[in-house]
């Protein structure tokens, strides 16, 4: 009986067989950009002002070596790449003012290009708030109640506001003012909460409702802010001073036609005249 034999290749191939089988270097097709992904090293769309931010981009499919990468900011700057393997360890920005930002980011080679963005929103902490609201109202009409914020840029923000007998169901807006009426004479309290990325303050103001009443309005010299630059305060300490002129002083005394108002105790303060009108 005859005997057959078969070759086996091995990783001791001698002869013909080893030129055969043996690995060749190759370079691999050029592709389109492919599955670009852009993301913030935190994993979240948001920052904080004056902070570092980076960005993280992601190639699935093409030849990263040869796909130029171009990042856009939104806040007129823009950054580019000539290759992927150049930005690993991302790309930081630092945005010096509150906003949402659309940020974009581009690759592109021989063949073609792929775009992708996200909206980051940048923000800063709420220290303050002050609600402005009138001391008296008039039953049934209509007054306007405005939250102060402090800083007045923060990025975006949730007003909650509880106005007068209505403590349970309050009105909830993006807007820093809201216009309402009261129906029932008497003090009604007005509280707002301001909502602001983990911050929430809040103001609390009483206004009296009245019927009917009679107000006279006051005027300061123009030049006051000029003499007293960045002091807050003055106003209130003016409405102290008047408060108490008119409880103490007949009222035909003190509206007599432009008569002037002076007070030891702010004349540090105070620098410039007062003058009621």
């Amino acid at each position: 009986m005859g005997k057959s034999y078969r070759k086996v290749v091995s990783n001791n191939c001698t002869a013909g067989v080893s030129v055969e089988y043996t690995a060749r270097r190759q370079q691999c097709p050029v592709q389109a950009p492919k599955g670009l992904h852009l993301v913030t090293s935190e994993g979240t769309l948001s920052a904080t002002l004056g902070t570092n931010v980076t960005f993280l981009l992601f190639l699935e499919e093409g030849d990263g070596a040869r796909t130029s990468i171009t990042l856009d900011f939104g806040d007129g700057h823009a950054l580019t790449y000539s290759n992927v393997s150049s930005i690993e360890d991302g790309i930081k920005h630092i945005y010096k003012a509150v906003g949402i930002y659309r940020v974009t980011a581009t690759g592109e080679n021989s063949l073609g290009s792929e775009t992708v963005m996200l909206y980051l929103h940048v923000t800063c902490q709420l220290e303050y708030i002050h609600l402005s609201a009138p001391f008296v109202a008039v039953r049934n009409k209509e007054v306007n109640l405005t939250a102060v914020l402090w800083p007045s840029q923060v990025g975006t923000v949730t007003y909650i506001w509880w106005i007068g007998n209505n403590t349970e169901q309050p009105v909830i807006t993006l807007e820093g003012s809201v216009a309402c009426t009261f129906s029932r004479e008497g003090i009604s309290t007005v509280t707002v909460q301001v909502s602001a990325g983990n911050t929430i303050l809040q103001d609390r103001k009483s206004i009296a409702v009245h019927e009917y009443f009679r107000s006279h309005l006051l005027a300061f010299s123009s030049n006051l802010d000029d003499h007293n630059p960045d002091v807050a305060e003055w106003r209130l300490d003016v409405s102290r001073v008047i408060k108490n002129s008119l409880i103490e002083v007949n009222l035909s005394q003190v509206f007599s036609p432009k008569p002037s108002l002076y007070s030891g105790k702010y004349c540090q303060r105070l620098t410039g005249p007062l003058t009621l009108y």
